[in-house]
């Protein structure tokens, strides 16, 4: 029966550092694919996090500017920083408000980015275009129904989002991890 150091000696496996880097990978991946599901359970709550997150981003981004601006940046930098500040404050003090400004600004993203490709895709007949138009076609459907049902898709479609977009990265995370994992096996030296 071979012992510990005679299969950390053969070709193909991974030290310690290795299985670390990989595994710290995986195990990150899966905590985003947690972190996704409960987005997606609670998409309400995440929505109202989402909100004061972006409100304290827009507020630290507005007294940055405002500081920078006044030791002579320029007055557009002012400006901006104290329309920065604003919205920040104001998503952070009318939270049911700033959700539905976002929903609607998200349900024309949507609206016009699956516009575009569509048309780019139908247009131009590349490799792939149909999946291209479809997901596309998907994006205007996403915008119609949150449309459809705003101002109570305020309270689920950032967060769903929100929580679709952990799901996805955490997938991909771990998927980048198992292929790393390959990747060192396939390249460690035979005579390790």
């Amino acid at each position: 029966m071979p012992t510990r150091t005679d299969r950390e000696g053969q070709a193909g496996s991974l030290s310690r550092p290795e299985r670390a880097a990989w595994g710290g990978t995986l195990v990150l991946g899966a905590l985003w694919c947690i972190a996704g599901v409960l987005c997606l359970a609670a998409s309400g709550l995440a929505t109202v996090a989402a909100i004061y997150y972006i409100g304290a981003l827009l507020a630290i981004a507005g007294v940055i500017s405002l500081a920078y601006g006044i030791r002579g940046a320029g007055g557009g930098v002012v400006l901006m920083g104290v329309l920065s500040l604003v919205v920040g404050v104001l998503m952070f003090t009318h939270p049911g408000s700033g959700m539905a400004a976002l929903t609607l600004l998200l349900i024309g993203y949507f609206w016009i980015t699956g516009l575009y490709r569509v048309v780019t895709s139908v247009a131009d007949r590349y490799q792939g275009w149909g999946m291209d138009c479809l997901s596309g076609l998907c994006s205007i459907a996403i915008g119609a129904i949150a449309a459809r049902s705003w101002p109570s898709s305020a309270m689920w479609l950032l967060g769903t989002l929100v929580g679709a977009d952990f799901f996805i990265r955490g997938v991909f995370t771990m998927a980048a991890a198992v292929t790393a994992r390959r990747a060192m096996r396939t390249l460690r030296p035979s005579n390790v």
